[in-house]
């Protein structure tokens, strides 16, 4: 698969899972459950990695490698690959628009 593909996919599950509001209900419910963790617990580090794009990423990266591999994945790695792709050419004429 293609590298930009690949990275675009990689980007937006990233930020899908660590910052849309699709996700916010499973990320509270992460919070609560790591909430007086001991620092660098396994509690606290799950909830680090469920709100940080750069930690979340790798493993992001990991899924992305993996569900192309196989043919019902490719379409959904296109599929993220594309909404990242949307919301960057959004990005960009809004900062135009200003």
């Amino acid at each position: 698969m293609n590298p930009i593909t690949m990275a675009l996919a990689t980007q937006r599950l990233a930020q899908l899972i660590t910052e849309d509001e699709l996700m916010r209900p499973v990320r509270e419910s992460i919070n609560d459950w790591a909430k007086g963790a001991e620092e660098f617990s396994f509690r606290d580090r799950v909830a680090v990695l469920a709100s940080c794009p750069a930690c979340m990423s790798v493993w992001a990266s990991a899924a992305i490698l993996v569900a192309s591999w196989f043919k019902v994945g490719r379409p959904l790695v296109r599929i993220l690959a594309g909404s990242a792709a949307a919301l960057m050419l959004t990005a960009a004429k809004d900062r135009i628009d200003r």
